[in-house]
């Protein structure tokens, strides 16, 4: 019988391959695992369980606070690998915006649109084929979307719902983590609620040591421009915000979210400061406008034009200067502590005179978005701000 000898160190580094190969295996098998489901919580309190990071997402309100300015942040000139599908609200509310982001960002006008839950027309069948890792839906729309969402996860999409709506630094700095998550970015979307919050509470942080009595605000969306009152908002959007801003906004106890006031009461009311919010509605030229493709001296007219309304004159806003105008895109977003700052120095601007909005939101630009500033976003008729 012949026999062989290993020499023991040969023998030391086999079993010492083995042994790794067996740990490896074991490593990968649970790290596949982990990458490939994950558990979250969402601004609905529901706990959804989903693949992660996700590769495809439904996106729908994407001009209106529905995650596609976070997912800008996140993603970069990537954004659109990362959308399966959305809704048409960018384009048709936000045209400014999509303008500017189409040039800078390839693929953005290819994304295929699936219509708005919201209006009814939201296409599950279109949803479905494109194979989307989750839908993301904002809370204010989920609550009339249950039948929908129900439907995706029988089809194996689940959904996951946000909320920039309520106008809270919470839900904000929830949602940008929330989608940090599901999208893997978490580090990233750690600097972008850090960058939130740090502006946010240098309004916040101040307002209760002011001790004086506070402006009665008027806010109105000036998409139908001077000759139809159009929305004002409750404890809602504009309205939450000017209340959170140290403003009283006399919408509040009348409209629930948003609509129209009757225009004797704004008159009775007599507000100390007008804000016209703008945007870009091309169906209506004498709308307010506002964003990336305004100009100061069209906006200045426009804006002037709603202080021509019948009584108007005798308004105290009007005769004092207090006419301001804020970009409508800017609210429940995680850029609206544009508008915290925006409002906070209109209401108090000796209190608040070290603050820039201006300057906060081209910061905002530089270390977030893949495009860069331009356009003119506030304006007052004395002077822009």
């Amino acid at each position: 019988m012949v026999k062989f000898r290993v020499p023991f160190k040969a023998m030391i580094v086999v079993i010492l391959l083995i042994v790794v190969t067996a740990f490896t295996g074991c490593g990968q098998k649970e790290e596949v695992g982990k990458e490939q489901q994950i558990t979250v919580t969402d601004l609905a309190g529901r706990e959804v369980t989903l693949k992660a990071p996700v590769d495809k997402v439904i996106l729908q309100y994407s001009g209106s606070g529905g995650g596609f300015i976070t997912l800008l942040a996140l993603e970069g000139k990537e954004a659109p690998k990362k959308i399966a599908g959305w809704d048409p609200g960018l384009k048709e509310y936000r045209y400014d915006m999509m303008q500017k982001f189409s040039e800078g960002i390839p693929g953005l006008k290819d994304i295929p649109d699936v219509r708005d839950i919201g209006k009814e027309t939201f296409s599950i069948e279109k949803v479905i084929s494109l194979k989307p890792d989750v839908l993301i839906l904002p809370l204010d729309l989920y609550k009339n979307a249950k039948e929908v969402v129900s439907k995706l996860e029988n089809a194996g999409i689940p959904t996951v719902v946000i909320d920039y709506h309520s106008e809270t630094v919470e839900n904000h700095t929830k949602s940008i983590m929330l989608l940090g998550k599901i999208l893997g970015k978490e580090k990233r979307a750690q600097e972008i609620a850090d960058f939130y919050k740090m502006q946010v509470n240098k309004v916040y942080s101040r307002l209760e040591k002011i001790d004086k009595s506070k402006p009665v605000v008027y806010v109105e969306c000036g998409n139908n421009g001077p000759s139809t009152y159009s929305n004002s908002y409750g404890n809602y959007m504009w309205g939450a915000l000017t209340e959170q801003c140290g403003g009283t906004n006399i919408a509040k106890g009348k409209i629930e979210n948003y609509g129209s006031l009757n225009p004797e009461y704004v008159l009775k009311t007599n507000p100390d400061v007008i804000i016209i919010t703008g945007s870009y509605w091309p169906k209506k030229p004498d709308s307010m406008r506002l964003g990336y493709i305004a100009n100061p001296e069209e906006s200045k007219d426009l804006l002037m034009n709603f202080t021509k309304r019948p009584g108007w004159e005798n308004l105290n806003a009007v005769k004092n200067n207090r006419v301001y105008s804020i970009n409508h895109g800017l609210s429940r977003d995680i850029w609206d502590f544009v508008p915290i700052q925006y409002l906070a120095k209109t209401f108090y601007p000796d209190e608040f005179k070290d603050l820039d909005p201006l300057e906060s939101f081209k910061e905002f630009h530089k270390r977030f978005l893949p495009v860069e500033y331009s356009g003119v976003w506030m304006m007052s008729l004395k002077e822009r701000i």
